[in-house]
């Protein structure tokens, strides 16, 4: 009996890790290739004659794993790399929430708006001021980077800057250093009850914002919209089908289609904004900015004016790994309602295709074209403002 017992626990163990086995693809070629790095990487540490640095190595391993699969929307992210990636997607970055440029005058960074809610407006600090020191060092005779150097700090660290004020009188503030979050949102209202959005991204928080902005303009008596696209790389799924429920009617607005086959439908509701739409896009209108326009020309709720996009129909899945990276990888594609892959048809083409000279284009790129100035947007006011109303 006692026999009998012991074969059946050492049958069980036996079974147990033949079981283990396969799971870790012991028995197939992933196991084989694990199994020839690993003496690759204990080769190296033995023979190698110079300075070996075993992250940077598995780094630079992992990273080329993904790499071979040939999909320009796939990598692996290391730690700080997630890190970093984290704070794009939720539309924020540590600091004190200041946009500045060198100051002519007094040398330093003069300040041109501060972020609701960030530690700078805490600080008490405003447009116009000029920061003229950082922890007690003089810093206006350094260059705008120089300066942007000094404040680089963690999350919770402080910095005492010197403050110019407007009326010539300099301050002392201490600003701790938090999560700014970037409104990827603008807004305001053009001539002839022209509503304008311009959306960076559909990160966090992007559809709260844009729903938000849409209703301020019709508020104050927006009917009709433009939707600037131009430079947002995309975003968030979830994100763009929520700002596109609220713009359509009742129907399909979002087709995943995974490697099976096997289709993922996201429909809208019943309810929908009404009003004529003019979306502006460009070659960096990427991903879900580029299937946001097309979709809405499909429902015959926009017309498109600008530059031919890129071209997109893979979305990708984030998964966290043991080592605190990240593998972004394509784990479906995606279509239009009407069954159309961006990719295939080569991008978006616009109804109204205008190009801008280098010149306007870098402007744009660094949000200093002046509207009046912007051969695409009035080409947008144009068709709302001359239709029939």
């Amino acid at each position: 009996m006692l026999t009998l017992v012991l074969l059946a626990l050492a049958l069980t163990c036996l079974l147990i890790t033949l079981l283990i086995c396969r799971r870790l693809g012991v028995f197939d070629d992933r196991y084989a290739a694990v199994r020839s790095y690993a003496r690759l990487l204990e080769k190296i540490g033995d023979v190698y004659i110079g300075d070996l640095d075993n992250d940077v190595v598995s780094a630079a391993a992992l990273h080329a794993a993904v790499d071979a699969l040939g999909d320009r929307w796939s990598y692996y992210m290391t730690p700080a790399e997630y890190a970093d990636y984290l704070d794009n997607v939720n539309n924020r970055y540590v600091g004190i929430g200041v946009g500045v440029v060198a100051d002519e005058e007094y040398g330093g960074m003069r300040v041109t708006f501060v972020y609701r809610g960030s530690p700078a407006e805490t600080a008490g600090i405003v447009p116009g001021d000029v920061i003229i020191g950082v922890d007690g060092e003089d810093v206006t005779s350094l260059e705008l980077s120089a300066i942007s150097g000094r404040l680089a700090r963690g999350l919770g660290e402080s910095v005492e800057l010197s403050v110019r004020r407007a009326d010539g009188a300099v301050e002392t503030l201490v600003a701790i250093y938090s999560y700014v979050f970037i409104d990827p949102v603008s807004f305001e209202m053009l001539e002839s009850g022209v509503g304008y959005i311009a959306l960076a991204n559909f990160d966090s928080g992007a559809a709260r914002s844009f729903i938000s902005a849409l209703d301020t303009l019709m508020e104050q008596g927006a009917d009709s919209l433009i939707v600037d696209l131009r430079g947002n790389g995309g975003g968030r799924l979830v994100e763009m089908t929520e700002i596109l429920d609220y713009i359509l009617p009742e129907g399909e607005i979002f087709v995943a289609v995974d490697k099976s086959g096997r289709e993922d439908v996201t429909r809208s509701g019943p309810d929908c904004v009404d009003i004529p739409i003019v979306v502006l896009v460009n070659r960096y209108s990427y991903s879900a900015a580029e299937y946001f326009a097309a979709l809405l020309r499909e429902y015959d709720r926009a017309v498109l004016v600008g530059e031919q996009t890129t071209g997109k129909n893979r979305m990708q899945t984030t998964y966290e790994l043991a080592d605190g990276g990240a593998l972004h990888i394509s784990t479906s594609q995606y279509l239009t309602p009407n069954r159309v892959s961006l990719y295939d048809e080569g991008g978006v083409t616009p109804d109204h295709e205008i190009p801008l000279t280098d010149e306007e284009f870098e402007l744009l790129m660094f949000g200093s074209l002046d509207k009046n100035e912007d051969p695409q947007l009035r080409q947008a006011l144009l068709l709302l403002t001359t239709r029939a109303r």
